[in-house]
């Protein structure tokens, strides 16, 4: 099936280092978290997708239901987010799921994407079911009740380190808590029961993961962007919440897209 998407691009969007469940398969990027799906981009910008998924669950997986005309208006407050705004024109926040996400974003403390991918890739093979579409085979994003069920122990094999035991605790929580299904007023609150899981990952999570834009995690880059930019506003000093908190009151709802676009420009041109 073809999905017209002016403005958009496929492949920003899934490098920016946003998601943990698309994998690039061929000339296609794959996805299989409840049913596999291929989606490549045509010359002509249009969106070609392979599999079960519709066309309307598919924007919502690419963010393609935010209007970024009004966001990116409201959020352009001054010169240097202007430039992060038209440096990732075609960028858009992914809504992967609060387990992907969680998974994800555990596992990236103290790691990098590649590794991370390959983890889950990994993990994938080995929990989930494996599908085969247009000759590419897509292996099943690995599911809470299966890392819960095989145990602790079985989780050694993947060489995740001390992330080992955030990995189980969270599979736990969400078996026992059923957290995938708790009400999202709450859901921070079900998070932070999780091992290893701090203001920032629990932020990373509620951006892609719950597609909860005015959410602002702050990674390296960005307080790197931040200290930059807007040091007349804050410093070096003050901590997690208190930093985030100044910036999602100076960009507001759509926080979260200025987050994406600050990281963006800041470290592909290696800005500091």
């Amino acid at each position: 099936m073809i999905l017209n998407v002016p403005g958009f691009s496929l492949d920003k969007t899934l490098n920016v280092g946003q998601t943990f469940v698309w994998h690039k398969a061929g000339e296609y990027w794959g996805s299989f978290i409840d049913r596999p799906v291929l989606v490549r981009q045509e010359l002509d910008g249009k969106l070609e997708f392979v599999g079960d998924l519709n066309g309307s669950k598919i924007r919502g997986m690419l963010g393609l239901r935010d209007k970024i005309e009004d966001i990116n208006s409201e959020i352009d407050k001054d010169n240097t987010i202007d430039k992060a705004i038209r440096f990732s024109t075609g960028v858009r926040i992914v809504n992967d799921g609060v387990w992907p996400a969680t998974l994800g974003f555990v596992l990236s403390i103290q790691s990098n994407v590649p590794l991370i991918l390959r983890r889950i890739k990994a993990m994938s093979v080995f929990y989930g079911e494996k599908a085969e579409i247009d000759g590419l085979t897509l292996y099943k994003f690995p599911s809470y009740t299966d890392i819960f069920d095989k145990g602790e122990e079985t989780l050694k094999q993947f060489k995740l380190g001390f992330r080992t035991r955030f990995v189980f605790s969270a599979a736990k929580n969400f078996v026992e808590r059923d957290i995938e299904n708790s009400d999202m007023h709450y859901v921070d609150e079900e998070l932070l029961h999780i091992t290893g899981i701090g203001s920032k990952v629990l932020d990373c999570i509620k951006l892609y993961g719950l597609h909860d834009l005015s959410s602002f995690p702050i990674d390296v880059w960005i307080k790197r962007a931040i200290l930059n930019t807007y040091g007349n506003m804050v410093n070096d000093k003050q901590n997690y919440k208190k930093m985030r908190d100044i910036m999602v009151g100076y960009f507001g709802r759509y926080s979260g897209y200025a987050q994406v676009y600050l990281y963006n420009y800041f470290r592909l041109n290696k800005l500091r």
